[in-house]
């Protein structure tokens, strides 16, 4: 280990301890709190947030990561949430160094953006394809609540995440 690159090592075993933590908090049932049956999905913003502040690669590792964490207690899904935060994360990273300002309401606008399609694209593929009966309700009862849900604990994790990346700059 060269120690120049200690800080860079300890920085990303922190978010990597925070995207466990996120996913135990996310995946264990009554640990969180629900705001009209919805659930707040909090690996999401956690990946959005660490992709503002990485580069490309390192989002696109740390969204796999992510994304495998929730995938093994998915019921179904068949990788579909590695597969999108794996994407999510390489486009934010991209549209952060790009275009989008890293600022508490860029993270807030693309964790919307990014649960709001991750959302959208899981219940058109598993509750509106298999069973269309009833599946409006089912979107607007729980899948868009968990979008704005999520928003608002998106704002925290941002504000946990900004201190660890700016004390370990390099």
């Amino acid at each position: 280990m060269i120690k120049e690159n200690l800080p860079i090592y300890i920085k990303r075993f922190i978010l990597g301890l925070i995207i466990v933590i996120a996913a135990l908090l996310q995946n264990t049932p009554g640990v969180m709190p629900q705001m009209f049956s919805a659930n707040a999905m909090l690996l999401i913003p956690v990946c959005v947030s660490i992709a503002m502040f990485e580069n490309e690669i390192v989002s696109l590792v740390f969204g796999l990561v992510a994304g495998l964490l929730w995938d093994f207690t998915a019921p179904e899904g068949y990788f579909f949430h590695s597969i999108v935060l794996c994407i999510a994360a390489f486009f934010v990273s991209m549209l952060v160094r790009r275009r989008v300002r890293n600022t508490l309401f860029g993270s807030m606008v693309l964790t919307f953006a990014t649960v709001f399609l991750h959302n959208t694209v899981y219940w058109i593929l598993f509750v509106l394809i298999p069973q269309s009966q009833g599946a409006g309700g089912v979107y607007f009862r729980f899948y868009f609540p968990s979008c704005i849900y999520t928003v608002l604990v998106g704002i925290v994790i941002y504000l946990i995440i900004r201190p660890v990346e700016k004390t370990f700059r390099v």
